[in-house]
């Protein structure tokens, strides 16, 4: 009897755990170098450690450069790459469930052409990092996405802004 309601007491710790539902700070832990080649894995996991010490989440990257971590929510992170290159992300759960995914990462890279103008690029993954096709999404889930382009247009203002400033 005591084995029979620990077995059981087992299956519903494992049921539960398995029923969480992914944070993006996990997902950024397992996310493959392939999808962001200038940071590898301790990089990512270095980012996670400042930021838990209470330090500037700041590391050398391949290129030679360095790249910050400016943001980590539970369900949000942006990245300086470099000069050149922002990375956003979005942890999305669906309305709807797609086979099994209950869960979307939204990952928008933009390429800044100067310190002015940049280009948004969106890429939808599943919690393990598999590509995926943009998948209905709340009016709410659009404006938080559609904010990535904002944050271009909001650097260039405050840019404009500064240049007028240090003229006048």
């Amino acid at each position: 009897m005591k084995k029979w309601l620990a077995a059981c007491l087992l299956l519903c710790i494992t049921s539960v755990c398995s029923a969480q539902e992914l944070t993006l700070r996990d997902a950024f832990r397992q996310m493959p170098d392939s999808l962001m080649p200038s940071l590898t894995q301790n990089d990512r996991l270095d980012f996670l450690d400042f930021l838990d010490a209470g330090m500037r989440a700041e590391v050398k990257n391949r290129l030679g450069g360095t790249s910050v971590m400016t943001a980590l929510t539970a369900d949000s992170l942006s990245l300086q790459v470099s000069p050149a290159l922002r990375v956003d992300m979005l942890l999305l759960p669906l309305a709807e469930p797609i086979d099994t995914v209950s869960q979307v990462i939204v990952v928008g890279e933009t390429f800044m052409v100067d310190s002015i103008h940049g280009e948004t690029t969106l890429r939808c993954f599943t919690p393990d990092w598999h590509p995926m096709p943009v998948p209905p999404l709340s009016e709410s889930q659009q404006k938080r996405i559609a904010g990535f382009n904002l944050q271009t247009i909001l650097k260039w203002s405050d840019e404009i802004l500064n240049k007028v400033n240090n003229t006048i």
